[in-house]
């Protein structure tokens, strides 16, 4: 039996392993236009390329690139391109005021705030001193200097009091009242001064605000009693008397941890009665604010 193989048939033959035996070669094929061709794979078997480079009108199968290497996990990392930035969204116009208020300088009002350089204790004035003990020291005369001089800030707006919550004849006489001016006084008896003739007080009132006047400074008030009375040393209560006598804005520890002179008297500031009242823990403090003084009047 003869085959009638043609060239692709013989070339499929040829790469299963089979040799076919022809008499002779068979007539070459007519010119047929043939597709383009691509170059055989490397991974082929030698005759099957060698039987589809002679076989006309077969297109070869594509050839198929070498699998690049794959880079290992430290060049990945440095080669992977770093993602692109996201944009933020715009903040929102209420986000945008609160931080640039946040950011903005802040600014501290000092209460009461002192006057222009030069003129401390300005929106201050000072009333009439009057003896806290009217009966101490007898019928002797009254030194002509030494003692102590009391100031203090009486409450703006006190409270009605009822006849048994009113100081006693024998209590401390200032502007103080109630329970305030009872502490007062048990401070000033611990330190036997209800027998002395010589301690005055003088409260210091706010100047109201729509005062047809201008205000005067306090400094020059307060430099001509000092004059006038000479006492040994002056006592402060409260953080407000304090910064409007001594024309100052720093806290009240701070001022009561400096030594302070007015007119060349030694000036001890120290807490308010009142805020004794509502902070009994500093009460210590106060005491060795008044032994201070005390040293003052001792040391003449």
């Amino acid at each position: 039996m003869v085959l009638n193989l043609d060239a692709r048939q013989r070339a499929m033959l040829e790469a299963m392993g089979i040799t076919v035996w022809l008499p002779a070669p068979p007539m070459p094929a007519p010119d047929v236009p043939q597709a383009p061709e691509t170059p055989v794979a490397s991974a082929a078997p030698a005759p099957l390329r060698e039987a589809v480079a002679r076989a006309p009108g077969i297109p070869e199968p594509p050839v198929e690139a070498p699998a690049a290497p794959v880079p290992s996990a430290p060049a990945m990392q440095q080669r992977a391109p770093a993602p692109a930035p996201v944009p933020a969204p715009d903040p929102a116009p209420s986000a945008v005021r609160q931080d640039s208020a946040a950011r903005a300088p802040r600014s501290y009002v000092q209460h009461p705030a002192a006057g222009p350089a030069g003129e401390p204790g300005v929106g201050w004035r000072l009333g009439r001193p009057q003896k806290v003990y009217p009966d101490a020291g007898g019928s002797e005369p009254m030194p002509a200097q030494g003692g102590w001089l009391i100031l203090l800030e009486p409450p703006a707006n006190p409270l009605p009091l009822s006849p048994a919550q009113k100081p006693g004849p024998g209590c401390a006489q200032t502007a103080l009242e109630g329970d305030a001016a009872r502490l007062l006084d048990n401070m000033l008896r611990a330190l036997q001064l209800q027998k002395h003739p010589r301690v005055f007080s003088a409260a210091l009132h706010r100047a109201p605000a729509d005062a047809a006047q201008p205000a005067e400074p306090l400094q020059p008030a307060l430099e001509a009693l000092l004059h006038e009375l000479r006492p040994d040393c002056v006592l402060v209560l409260g953080l407000a008397s304090a910064r409007a006598v001594l024309g100052r804005h720093e806290a009240l520890g701070r001022l009561r941890a400096e030594p302070h002179r007015i007119a060349g008297v030694p000036t001890v500031v120290t807490y308010d009665p009142n805020y004794l009242l509502r902070a009994p823990q500093a009460k210590a403090g106060a005491w060795a604010d008044l032994c201070h003084a005390l040293a003052f009047t001792q040391a003449v």
